[in-house]
């Protein structure tokens, strides 16, 4: 790799002008309260026998297209992983009944993923949980970039910390 590559970015860094104090504040504060609310999200998905991965596709598949169905291809996109790894996921998520496999009428090709009712009860109480806690938390990340600067961001051992 050729280390001046990124020689352009730097320049075109260089010609605006720095993020001020409280702008890095700003973006401190959203990264801690972003953070604090993964660590909630990951010990919420564990609290009801998840993994966040196996969380976060349950609710792509029930929102996708209205939670009709989606494609493995098409739930490896929205989880940002590869092909392979959303096939996988999808054995997971088929052998726990959460979820099954339906081939595709117009395509027999293609695998479909529909959301069980079981899997649909299981995301419904952590989509309540989550909900909750944003609701509670809604300042930590609407007031960020409101220009009053807010607190200085917590130590990082303090994250996940409870504060019910």
């Amino acid at each position: 790799m050729d280390p001046t590559a990124d020689c352009g970015a730097a320049e075109k860094a260089a010609d605006k002008p720095a993020p001020t104090e409280e702008e890095l504040l700003a973006l401190a504060n959203f990264r801690y309260a972003l953070r604090r609310f993964l660590a909630f999200s990951e010990q919420a998905a564990a609290d009801v026998g998840l993994t966040m991965q196996r969380y976060q596709a349950l609710l792509v598949i029930k929102t996708f297209r209205g939670g009709g169905h989606i494609s493995v291809g098409e739930l490896a996109e929205q989880l940002i992983i590869r092909d392979h790894s959303a096939a996988e996921l999808v054995s997971r998520l088929v052998q726990a009944k959460l979820v099954r496999r339906k081939i595709d009428p117009g395509d027999r090709r293609r695998s479909l993923v529909i959301i069980t009712a079981s899997g649909d009860r299981r995301l419904a109480q952590l989509a309540d949980a989550h909900l909750r806690r944003l609701r509670a938390d809604k300042s930590a990340f609407l007031d960020l970039f409101d220009g009053s600067g807010g607190e200085a961001p917590h130590r990082v051992d303090d994250i996940g910390a409870d504060e019910t």
